[in-house]
C-alpha cells in the first residue's frame, strides 16, 4: 500500500440549505453506517477520505452550520467550488425537489402521515458507485452495524494510508478496484466474509480494474437497464441491484 499526502485545506464552502432539508436525519443515517478507518461522523458533520473518478483521493469535510442554515464545506485538496459544491449536493441530496412528491402522497392513508411526520427526508448518496458496491456485497444478509464492521476491517488492512492535515483524524482511502483484484477471494476471506462473498467482490473489482464495468455510466441508463447489467454480475440478486439503483445511482424508485 502506499501512504497517500494530502495538501492542505481549500477555503471553507458555505452552502445554503433550503427549508426542507434534514442535515441531523442525514448525519444519523451516516453515523449508523460509519466505517471509522474511513470516515468521522459526528452531529455536527461528516469528514471522510473520498476517491475522485480517476482514483484519486480526497479528503472532504462537511459541517452543519444551524445558525445560518448551511453547510460549511472544505476539501483538501481543492477540486473546485462547482465541483466541492456538487458532490456535496449529491452526498447530501440538497437539489431534488420534493414538492411533487408530497403532492402525489398526500392523499394516501399510508404514505401521507408518514411523509406528513417527517417532510424533509432526503435520499444520500455514495460518491463514489465503486466503494458503494463493495459496500452492498458486505450488507449482504447481515445488520448494518455487521457490514460496517467488515468494511471497516477491508479499509483498515487494504485502503491505502493518508497523510492528512494536522487537525483531521487519521483516515484511509477505500481500497482500490486493483487492490482487492490483486488480493482474490481467498485473501480477502481473512476479514471475515463468507467465500460467496469474497468471490464476489473479487469478480467486480476484476471486472472495474480491467475496465470491463463502468458503474458510473449505469447513472443516467433507464432503470431495467441499469438492473439488467447489476444482476448480471456473480453475487448480485435483486436485493442487492434495487440498493445499488438507490444508494449509487440515485434511482428513487428503486425499492430494496
Amino acid at each position: 500500500r502506499m501512504t497517500l499526502a494530502i495538501a492542505r485545506w481549500s477555503r471553507p464552502l458555505r452552502v445554503p440549505l433550503a427549508a426542507d432539508v434534514d442535515v441531523p436525519w442525514t448525519l444519523r443515517h451516516l453515523v449508523a453506517r460509519t466505517v471509522p478507518s474511513l470516515e468521522r461522523v459526528g452531529d455536527d458533520g461528516w469528514c471522510r477520505v473520498v476517491r475522485d473518478a480517476d482514483g484519486t483521493p480526497r479528503l472532504l469535510d462537511v459541517r452543519h452550520d444551524t445558525t445560518d442554515a448551511a453547510l460549511v464545506v472544505r476539501a483538501a485538496p481543492s477540486p473546485g467550488a462547482a465541483a466541492l459544491r456538487a458532490m456535496v449536493a449529491r452526498a447530501f441530496d440538497l437539489d431534488t425537489d420534493l414538492a411533487p412528491f408530497r403532492t402525489l402522497v398526500r392523499r394516501d392513508a399510508i404514505l401521507g402521515p408518514l411523509v406528513r411526520r417527517r417532510p424533509a427526508l432526503r435520499l444520500p448518496q455514495y460518491l463514489d458507485p465503486f466503494e458503494a458496491m463493495i459496500r452492498a456485497i458486505l450488507g449482504q444478509q447481515v445488520s448494518v452495524a455487521g457490514a460496517a464492521t467488515l468494511a471497516d476491517r477491508l479499509v483498515a488492512r487494504h485502503g491505502d494510508p493518508v497523510a492528512l492535515p494536522a487537525d483531521a483524524p487519521p483516515l484511509h482511502a477505500f481500497p482500490r478496484p486493483a487492490t482487492l483484484a490483486a488480493l482474490g477471494a481467498d485473501r480477502l476471506r481473512e476479514v471475515g466474509l463468507t467465500r460467496a462473498k469474497a468471490a464476489a467482490i473479487a469478480g467486480v473489482a476484476t471486472r472495474v480494474a480491467d475496465g470491463a464495468l463502468d458503474l458510473a455510466a449505469l447513472r443516467p441508463l433507464p432503470a431495467d437497464e441499469a438492473e439488467r447489467a447489476l444482476v448480471a454480475l456473480p453475487g448480485i440478486g435483486p436485493w442487492t441491484a434495487q440498493w445499488l439503483r438507490l444508494r449509487a445511482l440515485g434511482d428513487r424508485d428503486a425499492f430494496p
